[in-house]
């Protein structure tokens, strides 16, 4: 027989090999747990996600830094507002729980949060974060200082000098382009560039868009101390269709006038679907101040430029908030003004013919709304009540079919665009040829 010291050993052996197990979690205890986990994240969370995007600009230009230097024409990724999930980001997995369950939860958290007090501490940390992302976007912002040779009324020769903000959108083959206000460069006899050292630079203009009031402005960045330039930021285009009521932007560029400034607030509604010249966009409307003369640029939380302010988008429903072209919705067009390419211009306002439209007869297409006096489609023939249903060899579907081709085509070509006209007898398809110019 084993003597007892082995027998005690087998034992401490045995005795070691047992795992001690925590009894589960009651339902109570879970709704506790979930309950502080939402206190918590109601307090931090916006504060840590603004903090992490404050430092993404910098993270970005350290890998743009080691990385290859791209010496291509200048792309921007485009958005699909399709693609864009409705959902508001509630985890699915909740919703999945029992009902007796989400109820233990709901008022645990009612308990929870009815004993909560968002301190003035909590509220200047979050002041704090967006002030810093202001900060950290306004080293994408340049003065662009026009000069404009007139006389006085004596017939003496004066000068008309005005400044606008300018936001850098990219960098290539030695060049910052610089994305601003068609006022500043329009008729303009000289143009300077002014970055925040005071360094000012000549610059030319690449392209400009009259329909929405837009240009780009290329300076040599070679020009630029070299520190200067290593401060000198790329503004990021975000993907502005993620944009929703509710979120919180930040107005950089001449929100209150001048340059440099800094504002923010929430973007209290999103118009979708907007008519404008050639396309449908939409509008962001936001409690932030702006000057849309000096111009102000609106960056989310990520640092991302999302839309510019602009009178003419300002609905008159709307006149207490500040307005704004969302960028996903120009990013085709600004790419070709950034890479020294005119968008083409049709000049038409219009809508989708609905499925209700085509019950009643009207064929599947484009509904023009106005043909702009003196656009292309006007000096062309085509008139309001038409709808476009081919553009070149295209079929046209949907206004989102016509813009894309407008984005795709090039100025100063001309192009035949089907459209049909009711008369009569009903609709009948007539062919125009229409001769593109540039916006």
């Amino acid at each position: 027989m084993p003597d007892s010291e082995e027998l005690e050993k087998k034992e401490k052996r045995e005795f070691m090999r047992e795992t001690i197990v925590k009894p589960p979690l009651t339902r109570k205890q879970i709704a506790k747990r979930v309950a502080l986990f939402v206190c918590a994240s109601a307090a931090f969370g916006g504060v840590a996600a603004v903090s992490f995007a404050a430092v993404k600009p910098f993270a970005d230009r350290c890998f743009q830094e080691n990385g290859m230097q791209e010496t291509s024409s200048v792309e921007f990724s485009k958005d699909d507002p399709d693609s864009v999930s409705p959902s508001d980001g509630a985890d699915a997995d909740m919703t999945a729980q029992p009902e007796q369950m989400e109820q233990e939860i709901d008022e645990a958290v009612s308990e929870a949060l009815s004993s909560y007090q968002f301190s003035a501490d909590n509220f200047n940390s979050m002041t704090s974060v967006l002030r810093g992302i202001g900060e950290q976007g306004d080293k994408s912002i340049v003065t662009v200082s026009s000069g404009k040779q007139d006389t006085d009324i004596f017939g003496n020769p004066v000068e008309n000098t005005g400044d606008y903000a300018g936001a850098v959108i990219a960098e290539s083959d030695g060049e910052f382009l610089i994305f601003t206000y068609a006022d500043a460069v329009r008729a303009a006899d000289s143009i300077n560039v002014r970055f925040s050292d005071g360094t000012k630079i000549a610059g030319t203009v690449r392209q400009i868009d009259e329909v929405l009031g837009m240009a780009v402005v290329a300076v040599p960045s070679g020009n630029l101390p070299e520190e200067e330039r290593k401060k000198v930021q790329v503004l990021s285009l975000a993907n502005s269709y993620t944009v929703k009521a509710g979120d919180v932007l930040v107005g950089i560029g001449g929100p209150s006038g001048q340059v440099h400034s800094l504002s923010f607030g929430t973007v209290s509604y999103v118009a979708r679907n907007v008519q404008i010249t050639d396309g449908l966009t939409r509008i962001l409307y936001a409690d932030i101040s702006s000057n849309s003369q000096t111009g102000t640029f609106l960056i989310n939380t990520a640092g991302e430029m999302v839309g510019w302010t602009s009178e003419s988008c300002r609905s008159e429903s709307c006149t207490d908030r500040t307005a704004a072209y969302t960028i996903s919705s120009y990013k085709p067009i600004l790419e070709r003004l950034t890479n020294g390419a005119s968008a083409a211009y049709l000049g038409i306002l219009g809508q989708d013919v609905s499925r209700a439209m085509q019950g009643s007869g009207i064929p599947a297409g484009v509904y023009v709304t106005e043909a702009v006096s003196g656009s292309p489609a006007y000096d062309a023939g085509i008139q309001p009540g038409d709808i476009i249903v081919k553009f070149g060899t295209k079929e046209i579907g949907s206004f989102k079919d016509l813009q894309a081709q407008i984005e795709n085509s090039a100025s100063g070509v001309s192009v035949s665009v089907n459209v049909m006209r009711k008369g009569r007898d009903g609709y009948t398809e007539i062919p125009f040829l229409v001769s593109l110019r540039a916006r």
